[in-house]
């Protein structure tokens, strides 16, 4: 595990087309074919969590976030988690989240609560 500081960040990108839009829907049975699911987004941000930032071993105990807009299908988004405090007493770690698209348009924001290994 790396070493965490408040401040670190990480990022991943992902435009979700209609062929991907279609497969979530015969899974979920959401039929929401005008824009991207919101879930598809919440994953988004467990990828980063759980591979990139705090990365492999964490626990997510925690996801709020609220959604500003829709996500329009085909459109670039960039979902972003901030360390934003670290626990000393326990190894535990909050996290900003949020996800933009086209021009840097407000998607989503929100806050993670992780815990990690070793802080």
């Amino acid at each position: 595990m790396k070493q965490l500081a408040v401040g670190m960040q990480a990022s991943t990108q992902r435009a979700f087309d209609h062929a991907l839009i279609a497969e979530y829907a015969a899974l979920c049975d959401d039929h929401v074919s005008d824009r991207v699911p919101e879930p598809l987004i919440g994953g988004l941000f467990s990828y980063l969590l759980g591979v990139e930032l705090p990365g492999a071993g964490s626990v997510y105990l925690k996801q709020e976030f609220t959604f500003a807009t829709a996500a329009r299908i085909g459109e670039l988004l960039t979902a972003t988690v901030t360390i934003t405090h670290i626990r000393i007493d326990k190894p535990l770690v909050t996290l900003r989240t949020c996800c933009t698209g086209d021009h840097e348009r407000l998607i989503a924001d929100g806050e993670a609560l992780v815990m990690v290994p070793q802080v």
